[in-house]
């Protein structure tokens, strides 16, 4: 396979039964998993160069899972953000892999997939970005997800200005490559400047739309396959807030390769908009 391989949704083998893989696999190049694994799968559920990810530290962030049979772990296959009590925040190439909201679930109030403290939550309604994929692939990559029932969870703030930051912080359920576990975990990831991002992806960003974060020169740290989705936050003045959503990359914590994230503060007015309609 070249550098610029494809990354699939990771899938349980309930949730393969029950909705069929090849309904599941999105042919872009997005920061989610790779090709269906088994049950348990076959890599490690986390992102590159992080460590666990405490109860309590970031209490907005949830996993996506299918419905169906299987335990959380099994049928996560994305992440998110609560940035209401009745909605999350995730990626629209996520909320593409489901046909409906029936067919997805989120599991909020552990950073454990095993944990019984974990909460299955149905949803209601789907809203993925009008302009996703515009003005070119993988543009306004992000959609909302009505929650059938309230969470009880804090929510994140949702940053409303563009900036440029010294480092980002990352977490999620995605792969290491090795093993298996159930834990979310988080890195710290460099800010890349929109010139060296467009230099890493040359016709592949939309600076308006999109954010780059990873270590250029010597690589080691990333979101990956399994993390789409969920938030890439910073610090603001009462705690963290949403700077962006996992999208795409090639490979994983590669030098001269960030990840991108699809850039919250471009689309800040779109997603109100959704919630007064919501409300």
């Amino acid at each position: 396979m070249d550098k610029k391989r494809k990354r699939l949704i990771r899938i349980g083998a309930g949730a393969v039964a029950g909705l069929g893989a090849v309904a599941l696999a999105w042919t872009g190049i997005a920061a989610n998993a790779d090709e269906p694994a088994d049950a348990k799968g076959d890599f490690e559920a986390k992102v590159i160069g992080g460590e666990p990810a405490e109860e309590g530290q970031y209490p907005w962030l949830v996993a996506l899972g299918y419905t169906g049979e299987g335990t959380p772990f099994e049928r996560q296959f994305c992440g998110g953000s609560v940035i209401t009590e009745t909605v999350v925040i995730t990626a629209a190439h996520c909320a593409e892999a489901v046909a409906g909201p029936d067919e997805v679930v989120v599991f909020s109030g552990s950073v454990d997939l095993e944990s019984d403290d974990l909460v299955e939550t149905a949803v209601a309604d789907i809203h993925i970005a009008h302009d996703y994929n515009e003005p070119i692939d993988r543009a306004n990559d992000w959609a909302l997800l009505l929650l059938d029932e309230p969470v009880d969870v804090e929510p994140i703030d949702v940053g409303t200005e563009p900036e440029e930051f010294d480092a980002l912080e990352t977490a999620g359920w995605g792969e290491t490559g090795s093993g298996s576990a159930s834990v979310a975990e988080w890195v710290e990831v460099p800010f890349v400047s929109d010139d060296d991002c467009e230099a890493a992806y040359p016709d592949e960003i939309d600076a308006a739309t999109m954010l780059c974060a990873g270590d250029l020169e010597n690589g080691g740290v990333d979101s990956c396959q399994g993390d789409s989705g969920g938030p890439i936050m910073a610090p603001g003045e009462d705690g963290q807030i949403l700077v962006g959503i996992v999208s795409w990359g090639y490979g994983c914590a590669e030098a001269g390769n960030p990840g991108v994230y699809a850039e919250v503060a471009d689309f800040n007015s779109a997603i109100d908009d959704v919630l007064e309609d919501w409300s």
